[in-house]
Formats: structure tokens, C-alpha cells, sequence
């Protein structure tokens, strides 16, 4: 009885712990990365569309994603619930584990159980939509380890059936989900031998034999998945083509070599990298206020997990648990096992552990870090110093997760103001306009991170036909895409996952925002208007896009709220982009009045350049005396007075404006 009131109360603790890691920002995150082009294929197509993302690879994952897309549709809030759901319930199926395995090991299996739940290698909690199949995936294996040990300890046959055939489903439908978590076999084995290895006086092949019979029922989960996925199963990306990678190591035997020198650092990078460096490489974006709600909640998660442990602590079990080398010696073999088992199939798939890009790899071998740091922690002879090491692993992974959490709700907010800024500045976008987009501060690795927010919002109308078309597609501004644009020569039409694009490097539109309090501007490549802060790439190819493709005849669109957030007020950017397209038409008046508005309301432009629609009207209009204010503002900045003298005179309607600009800006 005292044992499973330590079970709950360690449940509770595990429960309380994650939701303040994982919960507090979870209402302002949005759409990330590849978010973007599944959910605007289903928006457009309904769930048939998921069968076609991953059938080259996991079609399993439309067993998921179906069913959550008919609950959930296009809001990301639910989806970032069911994630951390699913992420507290893979905590607690290794904690029912640890405690089946280590009955009176209430610190260990407690703090392990935390750590794994609140690691900080793993970056992709954020990404919600996309790596619900990861989290899932991970739950899903723990629970089906969970119900090989309760069926190996079961008392009567028909139990032990029952939870056999159910450890087997589950490892089925984990390995569905993403197989490279094949590697959390080598967990299941190495629990079943330590079980076996605890009977006395057996010969090593009498322990041999034993181990084998009794993990062979569950070896029906990997070894039907693997028949499956090599002999019947065909894929087209070679990444997840286990057989195209593992052939690799029969064309070069340095390719082995390799693969043992990637085990040995991607170890180190799960074990000790993960526990500074992805708070290192994202903490600097934190505002001092962001960097100090994070340690209040690191201290005030610390003290919650210190005062945890201390209510389930047994002075007796901590001696012997100090003492006992032989339970030690279990816990760090099952944890160093664990990792390698983890680690094994990505690198065997070529593959890296980087953080924080590639972080979800480190996912599987997670679990054996939990275990070996929780054993570690458990030998030290001192309980303060105990306390102390688990309370500063905690307050890493508090802080890393803090802090990824303040850097996806600043992509979401930088990506919503963006696109919003656009749907105020250009009412439709000629279809088959290839974009080029710079976010301020968001990289952009895909080029879907452009279209798929762009199409949400322009060309939203249902498809039947498979694959899907892109009416608006983007490419990434690569050095190839630089060459490609500057020669004007090119038309790619990639297909993947569903989808089919035609973009042409000659037919662009380039949409740029240098920072996240400046405004969003569409380039007009007959006279690209240029910030001091733009990139060179963005200077290079300014030239080429081309304006007419803002169709201003058309209705504005109205961003979705669910993916988009509310329409932001109405400030400086919003009164410059209903400027810029009136100076796109042609209607000076309407300039001035609505940046003369802007500036009665308090509004003022954070980038020099956006003064430019209102002196290019006022010098259309011949309003030089309204133009005085301004010149110390352009001349402060040769690069900025260079283009206002090119522009300002080409708008000059007389010669007194002409000389005016050539004395007051020129020169």
C-alpha cells in the first residue's frame, strides 16, 4: 500500500512538473515549419491528403492524423495539448516500468521518469502538428515495454497472454509511427535478460535459452514490422530505404568505421551536449524580463521536484540503494543499452544527432540518459548533493524549454504579422507568381514555409485531383536560386508529398521584411527600395521581381484567424501598406492622407525607407515645402539618400522640384 501511494504521488509530481515545462506558452504557439504545408493540404484536400504525404514513407501516420484533423481541424491549440498529453503519458509508462523493475527504487524510478519526460534534446515539442507521430510513436513503445514486463510478471497464463498480445499491437502501431524507434527494442531485450540474469545459479546457456524463449512472443512486433517493411513495403525516399542505407556499409568498409565514430559522439551528445548546448544556441534571443521568468520557473520546478523527493524518501531503501552495487550495476547497463540501441538506427540511416535542427533523433536514446543519470545520481553517497545535481539537471531542462518555447512564440507572432502585413498591401497575387520571402529573424530552410502560409491565405479553394497544385509557389533563396533568378533561365517543377509546383525564376514577386518592427515590403523591381539592413542575397535579386504581379483589382482576402491570430491594430505598417498600394495605382492623394493619418495617430516608421510613398507622392504633387522635414532624415544615410535621389527625381513633374531634390538631397 505504501508503495502505490509512492506511485501516485510520484504520478502527481510527474504530472504537475511537465505541465509547467511544457504548458505555459502553449496557447500562443502557431503553425511551425512543416505545420505549414500538411495542414494547408488537408485544408484543401481533407484527411485523403495525409495518405499521400506519407505514403512514400509512414503511411501510419494518417492513421493519426485523420482522426485528429476531424476533431481538431486548422486550430494548433488542440494538437499542442494532445502532444504534451502524449509526452506526460510516455513519462508515465517508464515510470510504471522502473517501478514493476525496481520496486523500492522510488528516487530512481521518479527522477528518471522526469528527466525523460522534460529532456532538454529534444527542440520539436514546439512543432506540435508534425511530431505528434513522434510523440505518440515514443508513448506507444514505452507502453508496450510497460506491458512485456507485467506480462513476464504476471502470475497466471491467461494475464500473461493478454499482456503479451498487447505489448505486441502496441509495438506495432509504435513502429507505425516511426520506425527508427526500432531501437527501443534493445530496451525490451535488455529488461528481459536482466530479469532472467536475477535468477541464481543458471549457466550462461541456461540464462541464454531462458532469455531467448521469453523475448521471443515479443519479437513478433519488430520482426513483423521489419518483413513488412523490407520485403512487402516499397519506398520512394531513399532516407527511410533501410535497405538502400544499410547496403552502403558493404560498398566501403570505412562506412562502418564512420558509423562507430558517429555512435561514440552522438552518445556524447545525447548524454552531456543536450544538457547545455541547445540552451546555449537559443537562450541569447531571450529578453532580460524572458530570461527571468525563466529561472523564477526553474527555481520554482526545482523546489517542487526537491520537495517530491523528499516526501517519498526511505532513508533504509537510500542506504541499501548507496550499497547495493549489483542493482547499480543493472541500472547503468539498461541505461548505456538504451542509448546505443537508440542511437543505432539513426546512425545505420546515416543520420546525425545536431542540435537544435536535428534534435528529434535523440528522441529513442532519451530513455537510457533518464535511466543512467537517475542511477548515477542515486550512488552518490551525499542526499544534498544528490538533491543538488537533480535540481540543476531540472532547471536546464526548465530553462531549454523556456526558452524554445519564447523563440516559437516569437516565429509565430514574426510569420503572423508578415502575412497579415501582405493581405493589407496586395489584394490577390497573379497565380503561378513564384514568391521569395525574407521573415525578420525566422530562417527559411523550405520552401513552404513560404507558399504554405501564402496559399492559405490567396488561393485556399478545395482540390480533388492528386497531387495537389501550388498556385503560389516560392523557392528558397539559395546561391542556386540567386544564379537562377539573376540569368532569368530556369523552371523547376518538383513534386513531393502530395504536391506539384511550377516556379520559374523569371516571373518572381519579392516580399522582404529586415526586422520585426519594421514593415513588410513588396519590392518593385523597377525601382526596388532597399533598407540599410537587408541582406545582400535580398539586394541582389530586388531587381527582378516584378510589381504588376499584385493584382489591385481584387478583393482583399481575410487571412484565417485560426492559423493567422487576430488582425493586428492598425498602426504605422498598416496605414504604409494601404500607402504603397495606392502609390502601385497611382493615387498620390490617397498617399499622403494615409501617411499624413499614420503620423497624427503617433505612428513613425522604425526603417528610414519607409518614408519613401509619402515623399514620392509629395513630390508628384509638387509639395516641396512639406518635403523640407525630411531631408536630414534621408541625408543622415548616404545609402538611403542615394536612393531618394534617384527616385524623388524621376517623380519630379517641374524643374523647380528637380532642382529641389538635387540641392537638398543630392548633393
Amino acid at each position: 500500500m505504501k508503495l502505490e501511494k509512492k506511485f501516485w504521488g510520484a504520478s502527481f509530481l510527474l504530472l504537475l512538473v511537465s505541465a509547467l515545462v511544457y504548458l505555459p506558452k502553449v496557447a500562443s504557439f502557431g503553425y511551425y515549419n512543416d505545420d505549414w504545408y500538411v495542414m494547408f493540404d488537408a485544408h484543401v484536400q481533407g484527411v485523403k491528403a495525409f495518405y499521400e504525404i506519407w505514403r512514400i514513407d509512414r503511411p501510419g501516420r494518417t492513421l493519426l492524423m485523420a482522426p485528429l484533423y476531424n476533431l481538431f481541424g486548422m486550430d494548433p491549440l488542440p494538437y499542442h495539448i494532445t502532444a504534451y498529453l502524449f509526452r506526460f503519458l510516455g513519462g508515465m509508462s517508464l515510470l510504471g516500468t522502473l517501478r514493476m523493475l525496481f520496486p523500492k527504487r522510488f528516487f530512481f524510478a521518479t527522477v528518471a521518469s522526469i528527466l525523460f519526460t522534460i529532456y532538454p534534446g529534444f527542440l520539436s515539442q514546439v512543432n506540435a502538428i508534425d511530431f505528434q507521430s513522434h510523440i505518440l510513436g515514443l508513448f506507444l513503445a514505452l507502453l508496450s515495454i510497460e506491458l512485456t514486463v507485467k506480462a513476464i510478471l504476471a502470475p497466471s497464463p491467461k494475464t500473461r497472454v493478454l499482456f503479451t498480445i498487447g505489448s505486441i499491437l502496441l509495438g506495432w502501431a509504435y513502429l507505425s509511427q516511426m520506425e527508427y524507434f526500432i531501437g527501443l527494442e534493445v530496451f525490451r531485450l535488455a529488461i528481459v535478460l536482466m530479469l532472467v540474469l536475477r535468477g541464481k545459479g543458471k549457466s550462461f546457456k541456461e540464462n541464454f535459452t531462458t532469455t531467448l524463449l521469453r523475448w521471443l512472443p515479443f519479437a513478433a512486433a519488430p520482426g513483423g514490422f521489419l518483413i513488412w517493411r523490407l520485403f512487402i513495403f516499397e519506398t520512394d525516399r531513399r532516407a527511410t530505404d533501410i535497405g538502400a542505407q544499410v547496403g552502403q556499409l558493404f560498398s566501403s568498409p570505412l562506412v562502418g568505421l564512420w558509423w562507430l565514430v558517429h555512435l561514440i559522439q552522438d552518445m556524447i551528445n545525447v548524454l552531456l551536449v543536450a544538457w547545455g548546448y541547445p540552451l546555449y544556441t537559443i537562450a541569447y534571443q531571450m529578453r532580460l524580463s524572458d530570461t527571468l521568468i525563466g529561472f523564477g520557473m526553474a527555481a520554482f520546478v526545482v523546489l517542487i521536484v526537491v520537495v517530491g523527493l523528499y516526501w517519498g524518501k526511505d532513508d533504509d531503501v537510500e542506504r541499501e540503494a548507496t550499497s547495493n552495487h549489483g542493482w547499480m550495476r543493472e541500472e547503468y547497463w539498461l541505461g548505456l543499452l538504451t542509448i546505443i540501441g537508440g542511437l543505432l538506427p539513426v546512425i545505420l540511416v546515416n543520420r546525425h544527432i545536431v542540435f537544435p535542427g536535428f534534435s528529434r533523433y535523440a528522441l529513442p536514446a532519451s530513455v537510457g540518459v533518464a535511466i543512467l543519470l537517475a542511477a548515477i545520481i542515486e550512488q552518490l553517497y551525499s542526499r544534498s548533493l544528490r538533491m543538488a545535481l537533480v535540481g540543476f539537471l531540472v532547471a536546464v531542462s526548465v530553462m531549454t524549454h523556456h526558452a524554445n518555447a519564447i523563440r516559437a512564440v516569437k516565429e509565430t507572432e514574426v510569420i503572423r504579422d508578415f502575412w497579415w502585413q501582405v493581405s493589407w498591401r496586395a489584394p490577390n497575387i497573379q497565380e503561378g507568381t513564384t514568391l521569395i520571402a525574407s521573415y525578420p529573424g525566422v530562417g527559411i530552410s523550405e520552401d513552404y514555409f513560404v507558399w504554405g502560409p501564402a496559399n492559405l491565405i490567396y488561393y485556399p479553394e478545395k482540390q480533388e485531383q492528386t497531387p495537389i497544385e501550388i498556385k503560389l509557389p516560392a523557392a528558397v533563396l539559395t546561391n542556386d536560386a540567386v544564379l537562377n533568378i539573376i540569368t532569368g533561365k530556369g523552371v523547376e517543377t518538383p513534386e513531393r508529398r502530395g504536391n506539384i509546383l511550377t516556379r520559374g525564376f523569371d516571373d518572381l514577386l519579392f516580399i522582404a521584411q529586415t526586422s520585426k518592427n519594421s514593415c513588410v515590403r513588396i519590392i518593385d523591381g523597377n525601382a526596388p527600395e532597399l533598407s540599410l539592413y537587408d541582406s545582400h542575397r535580398t539586394m541582389v535579386v530586388a531587381p527582378h521581381s516584378q510589381l504588376d504581379n499584385v493584382l489591385v483589382n481584387s478583393a482583399f482576402p481575410e487571412p484565417p484567424q485560426v492559423v493567422f491570430g487576430n488582425e493586428p491594430s492598425h498602426k504605422w505598417c498598416y496605414y504604409y501598406q494601404k500607402a504603397s498600394l495606392a502609390r502601385q495605382v497611382g493615387d498620390w492623394e490617397s498617399v499622403i492622407k494615409l501617411q499624413e493619418k499614420a503620423l497624427e495617430d503617433g505612428y513613425y516608421p522604425e526603417d528610414s525607407i519607409e518614408w519613401m510613398p509619402l515623399l514620392e507622392a509629395y513630390t508628384h504633387l509638387g509639395e516641396k515645402e512639406k518635403m523640407r522635414p525630411y531631408v536630414s532624415i534621408l541625408r543622415e544615410e548616404a545609402f538611403m539618400a542615394q536612393q531618394a535621389c534617384d527616385f524623388l527625381s524621376d517623380a519630379a513633374n517641374d524643374e523647380e522640384m528637380q532642382t529641389f531634390i538635387e540641392k537638398k538631397i543630392c548633393e
